[in-house]
């Protein structure tokens, strides 16, 4: 086909921005650009010096190559006349198709060379560029599409300098030859784009929905993203107008699932799926609709090779040890199910399903068969449709367990199966239709003997244990704490009865009766940590969080889930790592802890996502950093209200409220203090819901009655204040100007293991100290330990000091410490530094910084080019232009350039 021949084809192919024409030059059009900052740089650098011809942007589709090239294209825009090629797939294999727009200058004659094509192509940039004098920038998007003769034509232009170029492709199948023959040749810079981090996919979101976002909520969209700009747009604006994604009180929310069919994925997806083959297309909705699937039993059908490009163009992932695939992102699978028809679905089913039964698999694999089955209306056992209920129940898929369970038939198994809509509902917040549906299973039980597995006493604890430890949850009062009994559920809701209420006196001596341990022995490792995670609390309310971590860290290791238990262990014990690390002072060791349950509990967090921000918070109350802990504490509130498994509400408000105020945020302090009216916490922590709002107060009023308060904490039922908590009302009755508090901290806070506690007893002795000495000392430990508001005090104290007693050296040396902590506090700005002499920048390219490095470590001419894949010469000539560019005349002055 002749190029004249494919102008119209060409033009009714154009997207929104167009291969090509009038509309393509400038001005450029920018737009908002997140978390390629250093991208753009690099590549606005290269192609402003003289060595880089070329920037190649390599990434997978929607990770914003082509929002990054027009960036790039914007930043030149006063350099370059910017000129646009888009790849097309219907143009792919026709010769210069999408250049057509361009080359209307063209001879008649259908058999027009190469040369004829790029004197038509420069003519018309010619004409457009109307006597300025800027050079050429082309903007090629999709390269991949191109044709190997438009790939040709456009590499002539760079390589004759007559233009520079800024191209986009997929990493499969790639840029075409001769592009990537320019990042050999060293006149390319090659940039392959990662993902966006959760810091830039949080501003992202900010930007999209114009206003802060939960933490929680932004982490979810960044896994379920996996950092793709496009796909996170699409999730996004789908739970938005599902209504998942809302606003309460200005923080926005994620408190539902994310919409799986909603427009702006499906038609991501449906466009990905459209640039495979129908054959390729079958294969991705098989596996989606099955995942994971052994790859015997996919060899039949497709093939080995159809799965290995599959593979490799990072659509399918192996799992299992290699032997199943499943879709890279989840979210496509999940969108794919919802495209298909019914129909479809039941035929691959039978296509499928004998292959399936064979295949033994996680219970995840499961839940997705048995959901498979019921929507191509095949019947499904009554065990498996109950393991998948469960399963759903305890993975937070909340509609799905609800869903399957209502397929059961009265009997045993519907019994069970209430139980997992009972620890469904609790996932979502729906605590008094999670109490009905436990009544009923209560009583269903009642009526009904436990199912046999082979193992009686085994399958009664699986019903017994963790479903009790749901029914304490769900009460509404712990005025009637239940009788112990033999069997182990009820004594397991007896032991937590105790350290929700506070009463370790009685869980101590529960703890320590013989008959405990030997009761819940066949139990199994939920059981363990379930014990270890109690005694934890037990030693933290004792005043020893450094053992309490040691156990708690022990009770994550025993963790040996059942996998039809549906307690939630995993976050119960959580909750007791990180509140020992934050009693003990080690604010990394809690945020690992916080981070690594982020990273793997997925739709958990849309549960427990409050209670990550909940202690965050007060890990930055505790270290002073008030600004910060109210921007935490404010939208953890506001999560809680929503879903309270643990009964932080009350705690987090008060801690809120006294952030706030010690923030200057003293209308919203006042807001949140007035809400939190008579509410009150629970478990083993709850009196800080009183101390801080007692604390709040005073901050807020200044009328004695929250100092009167905290002295009645502390002073007058100190005899049941854990001793985390004690310390805690003890520190900010010091914040709050008390001098009658400080001889209390010191033998409080002296008798409590921990940095946390040996910091406000420093700081307590410090401050009724009038030893210059001591007090400086005591700004320099607590500096050290990362106490900076602290520390200031210290420092201040110190100052005052010296300046009384005239001691000009330590009067210095308190007010470098004072700036410092203020420094470090944000209180105070940094000098600013005098600009040193700025040295000649080196333009290297890629290619040449790796030759000069290798040269540099002593590798041969030949070494260098047997590495690199390249001609001898072609090694020579870079040295060679190397040396020029440094300054240099041989390889002996070389050192490896900086990166």
């Amino acid at each position: 086909m002749c190029p004249r021949d494919v102008i119209c084809l060409a033009s009714s192919n154009r997207n929104s921005a167009g291969p090509g024409g009038l509309a393509d030059v400038n001005p450029v059009r920018s737009r908002p650009l997140v978390g390629r900052d250093h991208e753009l740089d690099v590549a606005t650098q290269a192609l402003r010096g003289g060595a880089t011809a070329a920037v190649l942007l390599v990434a997978e589709a929607g990770a914003g190559k082509s929002s990054l090239a027009e960036s790039i294209a914007a930043a030149l825009s006063g350099d370059f006349i910017v000129m646009r090629v888009h790849g097309s797939p219907s143009l792919a294999n026709v010769p210069y198709g999408v250049l057509a727009p361009y080359l209307v200058d063209l001879p008649e004659d259908p058999t027009s060379s190469h040369i004829a094509i790029l004197r038509a192509f420069w003519a018309q940039f010619e004409r457009l560029r109307e006597g300025r004098k800027q050079p050429l920038l082309l903007l090629v998007d999709d390269a991949h599409e191109l044709d190997e003769a438009t790939a040709n034509v456009i590499v002539d232009l760079i390589t004759a300098n007559w233009a520079k170029l800024v191209a986009s492709a997929r990493p499969r199948p790639g840029l075409p030859a001769p592009m990537m023959q320019l990042w050999y040749d060293s006149l390319a810079e090659r940039i392959d784009l990662p993902h966006l981090g959760k810091d830039d996919v949080g501003k992202i979101c900010g930007n999209l929905l114009d206003g802060p976002v939960l933490a929680s909520t932004v982490q979810f969209l960044w896994a379920a993203s996996e950092g793709n700009p496009l796909l996170l747009n699409c999730l996004v604006e789908d739970a938005r107008a599902a209504g998942t994604l809302a606003k309460r009180n200005g923080i926005w929310i994620l408190h539902g699932p994310l919409a799986s069919d909603g427009p702006a994925l499906t038609g991501f997806v449906r466009n990905q799926l459209l640039r495979r083959t129908p054959q390729e297309r079958d294969a991705l909705t098989m596996i989606a609709l099955a995942e994971p699937v052994s790859i015997d039993a996919l060899e039949d059908d497709f093939g080995v090779e159809l799965l290995q490009n599959l593979v490799e163009s990072q659509l399918l992932v192996a799992s299992g040890g290699g032997g199943t695939l499943r879709l890279r992102h989840p979210v496509y699978a999940e969108a794919i199910r919802s495209m298909v028809s019914a129909s479809r679905s039941l035929q691959l089913h039978q296509q499928l399903a004998w292959r399936l039964e064979q295949q033994q698999g996680s219970e995840g694999a499961l839940l997705r068969r048995v959901a498979w089955s019921l929507e191509s209306g095949v019947k499904v056992p009554e065990r498996q449709l109950l393991r998948a209920s469960v399963h759903a129940a305890r993975t937070f898929q909340n509609d799905t367990a609800i869903s399957l369970a209502a397929r059961l038939p009265d009997g045993p198994a519907k019994a069970h199966g209430q139980l997992a809509v009972t620890r469904a509902h609790f996932n979502a917040g729906r605590y008094a239709d999670a109490g009905r549906a436990f009544a009923e299973a209560a009583r269903a039980l009642t009526e009904t003997a436990a199912p046999d597995n082979g193992n009686g006493r085994a399958a009664r604890r699986k019903w017994t244990g963790g479903a009790a430890l749901l029914r304490l949850l769900l009460e509404q009062s712990m005025d009637e704490v239940p009788p112990a009994g033999h069997d182990s559920g009820e004594l397991m809701a007896r032991l937590l009865s105790l350290d929700l209420a506070g009463d370790f006196d009685a869980l101590a001596r529960l703890l320590e009766e013989p008959g405990t341990s030997a009761s819940l022995a066949d139990d199994g490792g939920s059981a363990r940590a379930f014990l270890l995670a109690l005694r934890a609390d037990l030693l933290r309310s004792q005043g020893d969080p450094l053992q309490a971590q040691v156990l708690a860290k022990q009770a994550a290791s025993a963790l040996d889930m059942d996998p039809e238990e549906l307690f939630f262990y995993p976050e119960f014990v959580l909750y007791r790592k990180v509140a020992a690390a934050l009693d003990a002072g080690d604010w990394a060791g809690a945020e690992e802890d916080l981070s690594g349950y982020e990273a793997q509990s997925g739709a958990g967090l849309i549960t427990f996502g409050g209670t990550v921000q909940y202690f965050r918070g007060l890990s930055c109350l505790r270290q002073g950093h008030y600004a910060e802990a109210f921007s935490l504490l404010r939208p953890a509130v506001e999560m809680l209200r929503l879903n309270d498994p643990q009964q932080l509400l009350a705690q987090a408000t008060a801690m809120a409220a006294y952030a706030g105020v010690r923030a200057g945020e003293s209308g919203s302090a006042r807001t949140l203090l007035d809400g939190l009216g008579g509410t009150r916490g629970s478990g083993p922590d709850a009196l800080l819901a009183e101390v801080f709002a007692a604390a709040a107060k005073e901050a807020l009023d200044r009328d004695g009655g929250g100092l009167q308060r905290l002295q009645d904490l502390v002073v007058g039922e100190c005899g049941r204040l854990p001793a985390g908590v004690e310390l805690q009302a003890l520190s900010l009755w010091l914040e709050l100007g008390s001098a009658a508090a400080a001889q209390r901290t010191v033998e409080r806070g002296g008798a409590m293991s921990g940095a946390w506690a040996s910091a406000w007893t420093r700081f307590a002795t410090a401050r009724g100290s009038k030893d210059i000495r001591t007090v400086l000392s005591s700004g320099d430990y607590l500096r050290a330990l990362g106490q900076m508001r602290l520390a200031r005090d210290c420092y201040s104290i110190a100052l005052s000091l010296s300046e009384a007693a005239g001691e000009r050296a330590a009067a210095r040396q308190a007010a470098a410490g004072k700036d410092a902590c203020e420094l470090a506090l944000g209180e105070k700005k940094a000098a600013p530094a005098a600009e040193a002499p700025k040295a000649r920048a080196v333009q290297l390219t890629r290619r040449e910084r790796d030759i000069i490095a290798l040269a540099a470590s002593g590798l041969s001419d030949r070494q260098i080019a047997d590495k690199l894949m390249v001609s001898v010469r072609t090694v020579e000539g870079h040295l060679y232009r190397s040396y020029a560019k440094l300054g240099i005349r041989s390889r002996d002055e070389l050192s490896p350039p900086a990166p």
